[in-house]
């Protein structure tokens, strides 16, 4: 099988092509630069130097592909996120999605797997909620709510199938967004947003570490399934336990706990938001379709991993 990945450098996406290639499929690599070819290349794929604002280039890239997949994210990591730093996010879930369908339709692809998320369904009172969930958006998931409907009608109107992967709270040694994480929380500078001093932050995400989620688009390909999935832990978690356990296992200080109109002056409304509003889900369905198991199908076995990768960066 062929397979061609925009987002080849990324967190997930440079995993992608390890995992592709380790089970014996030939990948090609969407880069811009020559750092991007030498990612690609060490993982065993192919770099092609393209732009996914460019459709030409996608097309000469995609050539002969029998699968292709959008893992392109630009998710801000700035402490305060404002509303252009999320503009090229949009932008890349936007126009990116529909120029890759495009080319997905012109060489003749079996098979398109878009990245998604989970909490771009996540209920307004915290519930639990399936693939089956209306979308229920915010400033930051609404690009990626366009991003699968142009994704399903593109299939629809095209000769591919269309796999909508969600996926959950990303975490890895190696994600900048962990590690930013981890040296906070060494630091002091990580609290709990939610409960302040009188109480706990209740609520709850789905995570996944990246290995997982690389391996669940691995799987995703390899049976050919088509539709909606979420590809989770096997368990939710409180943000205060997950905070709390990845504290322990640095050997860092109990995190304090701070309300969230205090929080927002610091990392802003979105960050808040993400933090405090619960989306709790489950990997039943994907698991059956495709029999699928994450490596770290909890939390805490994610983090045991994660703090021994930190230490060995250091």
């Amino acid at each position: 099988m062929k397979v061609f990945v925009a987002g080849a450098t990324g967190d997930l996406g440079k995993r992608l092509v390890e995992q592709f290639v380790a089970r014996g499929h030939t990948v090609v690599g969407l880069t811009r630069d020559e750092r991007g070819d030498e990612i690609v290349r060490d993982r065993g794929g192919e770099p092609h130097r393209g732009d996914l604002f460019d459709v030409a280039s996608l097309v000469e890239g995609a050539r002969g592909a029998d699968v292709v997949i959008h893992a392109a994210t630009a998710i801000p990591t700035a402490t305060k996120p404002s509303a252009e730093d999320w503009e090229r996010n949009d932008r890349l879930r936007r126009a990116g999605v529909e120029n890759l369908t495009t080319a997905a339709t012109r060489v003749g692809a079996d098979q398109y797997i878009q990245q998604s998320v989970v909490w771009v369904v996540r209920r307004p009172d915290g519930s639990p909620f399936d693939e089956s969930a209306p979308r229920n958006t915010d400033r930051t998931t609404e690009s990626a709510a366009d991003a699968e409907r142009i994704a399903e009608t593109a299939a629809e109107e095209g000769s591919f199938d269309a796999t909508i992967l969600r996926c959950g709270w990303f975490y890895a040694a190696d994600s900048e967004q962990t590690t930013t994480i981890a040296e906070n929380l060494e630091t002091g500078d990580m609290p709990i947003v939610g409960g302040g001093l009188l109480g706990r932050s209740d609520a709850v995400v789905s995570p996944i570490h990246v290995d997982d989620a690389a391996s669940a688009f691995v799987a995703a390909a390899q049976e050919g399934v088509e539709g909606t999935y979420h590809v989770v832990d096997d368990q939710p978690v409180t943000v205060a336990d997950f905070l709390e356990t990845f504290a322990a296992y640095l050997d860092a200080d109990e995190p304090s706990r701070i309300p969230g109109w205090l929080a927002r002056l610091f990392v802003g409304k979105d960050n808040v938001r993400f933090f405090t509003s619960s989306m709790p889900t489950s990997n039943a369905a994907f698991h059956e379709a495709t029999g699928w198991e994450p490596e770290y199908p909890t939390y805490e076995d994610g983090l045991a991993a994660v703090a021994a990768g930190v230490d060995r960066e250091r």
